[in-house]
């Protein structure tokens, strides 16, 4: 009978310390998705601070007040990225129905 509750207690440890690091890997998981779930959130933060310092720097484009001209030429090769983006963008954004107008010209 001895030996019999002696194997019974071993299943039982073994049970709890698999319960033990089960649980264990649940609260890991619970950290890394809280930090993923914070570091994206400041990823998008500094996203759109650098959206909006490019829209100050470039303002003049859409009709902003611009700033000094030497502040803007001391930040572009920064920006030049963020330019050649801002251009790209505007360059697509064409309306199919217009090109096709202006393709067959005025009548």
């Amino acid at each position: 009978m001895n030996g019999i509750s002696r194997a019974s207690g071993y299943m039982m440890m073994n049970y709890l310390l698999r319960l033990l690091q089960s649980f264990r890997g649940f609260l890991q998981g619970f950290g890394e998705a809280a930090m993923h779930k914070a570091t994206a959130q400041i990823e998008y933060e500094a996203r759109e601070m650098e959206h909006s310092f490019a829209l100050m720097l470039f303002g003049n484009a859409v009709g902003l007040p611009s700033p000094p001209i030497a502040v803007t030429l001391e930040l572009l090769p920064l920006m030049s990225g963020d330019l050649e983006l801002m251009l790209l963008r505007a360059s697509q954004t064409g309306n199919g129905l217009s090109e096709l107008a202006s393709i067959m010209g005025e009548p």
